[in-house]
């Protein structure tokens, strides 16, 4: 009489474990017991050339020309002191259905410096006000300067800069770069709950810093 097999005591069949798994695992528990995975370097922003297209959403930008000559503050007096000046010239196209004032390009522009990291804008600061630089932004047209970029055209666009002298004004013997840096940031539409209102602000991280849309380089002609 064959007597039965008791519950409980029938052999169990191994279960079989891909070798790719067992060798993840593996490897996991060595990087934990050294300290941990470690973060991915961050990536780099877009490489951009002069006169190439940044695409800023409210803005359409091509950072063009960086010149550096000497001007009259004075166009109707040929005899005014002549001053060397540093202008970047840009082609803007704004794409909202009105006008936007040129602060918000001026606070785009996350970081302007010579080849040696010298700054020559401050995000946020006002025009003029530099330590070192000064800065004015226009929009040239055939009356009065401009500061506001019209809806849906583009706009070329002036940034003046000047390096301030010991006396205030620059006497023209002050070094001006050869070759410019600029980081560039990006905007995005924000809707206020109360008034509806839609509001561009820059694209910020996990840090609350401005993210870099694109890092331009630009070199400086001189003619002085």
């Amino acid at each position: 009489m064959t007597s039965s097999v008791p519950r409980g005591s029938r052999r169990r069949r191994p279960v079989l474990v891909p070798a790719a798994v067992l060798l993840a695992a593996a490897s996991i528990g060595a990087v934990a017991a050294l300290g941990g995975l470690r973060e991915a370097p961050p990536e780099k922003p877009p490489q951009r050339r002069a006169g190439q297209e940044i695409d800023q959403d409210v803005f359409r930008t091509k950072i063009e020309d960086a010149l550096v000559h000497q001007v009259t503050f004075d166009g109707d007096d040929p005899s005014a002191p002549r001053h060397t000046v540093l202008d970047l010239s840009l082609r803007i196209y704004n794409d909202a259905e009105v006008s936007v004032p040129l602060a918000y390009l001026e606070n785009s522009l996350l970081r302007v410096v010579s080849r040696d990291g010298e700054k020559l804008m401050v995000p946020g600061s006002m025009p003029g006000t530099g330590d070192t630089w000064l800065y004015d932004t226009t929009v040239p047209g055939d009356g009065a300067p401009s500061r506001l970029l019209p809806p849906k055209r583009t706009s070329s666009v002036i940034i003046r800069l000047r390096k301030r002298s010991s006396s205030g004004v620059d006497s023209g013997s002050a070094k001006y770069p050869d070759l410019l840096e600029i980081d560039v940031g990006k905007y995005e539409n924000h809707e206020d709950a109360l008034t509806g209102r839609r509001i561009a602000q820059l694209v910020t991280g996990d840090d609350n810093k401005p993210i870099v849309a694109a890092h331009v380089t630009v070199p400086v002609r001189k003619v002085v």
